[in-house]
Formats: structure tokens, C-alpha cells, sequence
């Protein structure tokens, strides 16, 4: 891959056999590809396991990428079978899952101990036992690789994984989330994330953030608009600019704004009408406009003049007025029970 290579020194690594470098590809921006280690392993205590030999490698964010062999050096199971393409498969959605059921659990726990038949019994083993998966574990492993999994899983979210995320965060200014925020989804996801640590900078990178909440990719809106706070919304000139969201938005994240606008305790009356505007164009579906009744109903508790408001008055008539029965009627029934038109 093309790109700049920086070494990293890992000092007073607790890991002796494996290459105490970390190797980091950088893009012509200045953005991490991402950070990989050599590793010398062993696989379990018994020294009947054989060691292997890996790359492990992490993307620009920190996140598990993948592991490279040597062919001629495949991983192996209990019983010294080479893995298979769907078990290597398999092991990479394990190395994945972050908090995969192995995070917890120690040597000891990964086998039972089973009796054998002497004819049976290897020369490493137990006199009359020998050691096999739990069974409590068996869909969370590669078939007779336990200890495979186990290993390679610590050695993911280890000490490398732990410089990297240092490496990482001692960049983190504005200038590089400038760079994030204009990377792939995950370097957009990280970027997301240090704003959520560091409010102060979120001013500066308030246009994308809003942005982002219309975005396509479901983890990119709902990391963006959990950005949005209800001190933010105290702004009666945000309002309308986030309520207008609404019309770009994914289904989801239509509904979770009116959910943040709820929570808002002074809701302006041009955000009002612009909630009202959306559902009479078909923008929010039916069953959002007893929430937004919720908002109006709410904001008339706290400020009575809000009655007196001439072009959500005429919004609230052309939905009386409207062709679908149950818009109609529901609107009626909240006209009538907050005496809203005299």
C-alpha cells in the first residue's frame, strides 16, 4: 500500500518473543491506514501447542483490521489440522467483537478435563485424562482452537492495542479532527467521538455535525446527533436549523429529533411551524404529530401567549382540514382539549 511508514519503538514490552515495533501507514494527509506488529506467540501453557507466527494489524482508529500469515505457517488446531478458509472466517469475526465472552476469562477456564482410555492417551497428557473445549464456549471459538482464540484475542486489545489508542489520542487537536471528519466513516465515527470528549470543540465543526445527521450510514447520524445537547437546543435560533433536519433524515433519525425537541422546555414558535410544515407535507409520518401536539401542548404550559400565534393557528386549521381521518380528528381532538381556537 502506498503511503509513509512510521516505526514506533514499543519499550518495556512484556511480550520478549515478538518484534517490539509497531509499524504505522500513513496516508498523504497525514491519516493512519493503519498500525501493525509482528507477533511470535504462544499458544497455550502446556508446551504441547505449536507457537505462530502473525502480523496483527489495527486500522487509523484503533479497530481490529486483520491478521496476515506466511502461508507456509497456517494456524493450526488441537489436533495440528490447518485451519480452513471458513474457520479463519470465523476467527475474524471473534478478533472483532470487543467484548467478545474471552475478555474475562483465564487459561483455566477455556477446558474440561475428560478421562480417556490409556490406549488413547498422548505422552503430554494427564495420566487417564485429556483437556476439551467447555462446552459453554464452543460459539464463541473456532472449532478445537480455543486456546488459538483465546490468545490471539488478548494479544488484539493488549498492550499494542493500548500504545496505539496513546498514539492516537496525543494527536487529537483541531486540526487533525479536520482531517478525521474528512476521512472514511470510521475516521469520521473517531472524530465524532473526541467532540463528545472535548465540547470545546465542537463550535468549530458544528456545520458537519449537522450535517452528518442526515448522512446515509446509520452510526454516522446517530453519533452526530447524540452531539446535539438539550444546551445546545436552548438556542431558540438553533431550532428551526436542527428541526429542519427532519427533512434529509433517515426514518430513525426523523423520530429522534422530535424526541430531542421534546425535551427542550422553550420550544420558539418558528420551530413549531416548521414541525407542523414537515408533517403536512409528508416529511414526518402519522405517528410523529402526537408528539409534536406534545411539544405545542407543553410550550403553552410555560408560555400562554404561544395561543395567540397567528401561523401555527393557521396550521393547526388546515390540519382539522386535512384528508386523512385520523390526522383530522386527532388534530380536533387537541384543538378541544387545550381550548386552543376560540
Amino acid at each position: 500500500m502506498e503511503g509513509v511508514t512510521v516505526t514506533h519503538l514499543l519499550e518495556n514490552s512484556k511480550d520478549s518473543l515478538s518484534d517490539n515495533k509497531v509499524i504505522e501507514l500513513q496516508d498523504q494527509n497525514g491519516l493512519t491506514v493503519w498500525f501493525g506488529r509482528y507477533f511470535f506467540k504462544d499458544i497455550c501453557t502446556t508446551g504441547i501447542c505449536r507457537m505462530v507466527r502473525l502480523w496483527i494489524f489495527w486500522d487509523g482508529t484503533g479497530h481490529y483490521l486483520g491478521i496476515q500469515l506466511d502461508e507456509n505457517d497456517p494456524l493450526t488446531k488441537s489436533d495440528h489440522t490447518p485451519f480452513g478458509l471458513q474457520d479463519y472466517t470465523r476467527l475474524d469475526e471473534i478478533m472483532a467483537d470487543t467484548v467478545s465472552i474471552l475478555k474475562d476469562l483465564r487459561y483455566e477456564d477455556l477446558t474440561v478435563e475428560q478421562k480417556v482410555d490409556k490406549e488413547e492417551k498422548g505422552i503430554f497428557e494427564v495420566d487417564g485424562y485429556s483437556s476439551a473445549t467447555a462446552p459453554s464456549l464452543k460459539e464463541y471459538v473456532v472449532d478445537d482452537a480455543v486456546f488459538t482464540c483465546y490468545t490471539l484475542w488478548h494479544t488484539v486489545y493488549g498492550e499494542t492495542k493500548t500504545y496505539i489508542d496513546g498514539l492516537l489520542q496525543d494527536r487529537i487537536n483541531p486540526t487533525y479532527i479536520a482531517r478525521l471528519i474528512n476521512g472514511n466513516s470510521r475516521q469520521q465515527l473517531f472524530a465524532l467521538e473526541n467532540i463528545r470528549y472535548r465540547n470545546e470543540y465542537f463550535p468549530e465543526f458544528e456545520s458537519r455535525i449537522l450535517d452528518f445527521i442526515t448522512s446515509e450510514d446509520k452510526n454516522i447520524a446517530e453519533k452526530s446527533l447524540s452531539l446535539i445537547t438539550s444546551e445546545y437546543l436552548s438556542d431558540p435560533k438553533k431550532q428551526p436549523g436542527f428541526v429542519g433536519l427532519i427533512k434529509n433524515a433517515r426514518p430513525a433519525i426523523k423520530y429522534e429529533i422530535i424526541y430531542k425537541m421534546q425535551s427542550v422546555d422553550d420550544v420558539s414558535p418558528d420551530a413549531i411551524v416548521l414541525l407542523l410544515d414537515l408533517f403536512y407535507t409528508g416529511d414526518i409520518s402519522q405517528g410523529a404529530l402526537n408528539h409534536i401536539f406534545r411539544i405545542v401542548e407543553k410550550q403553552m404550559a410555560t408560555d400562554k401567549s404561544i395561543k395567540e400565534n397567528k401561523p401555527i393557528e393557521e396550521r393547526l386549521e388546515k390540519l382539522v382540514s386535512h384528508p386523512d381521518p385520523y390526522t383530522s380528528r386527532l388534530t380536533k381532538n387537541f384543538i378541544e382539549n387545550t381550548s386552543w381556537l376560540r
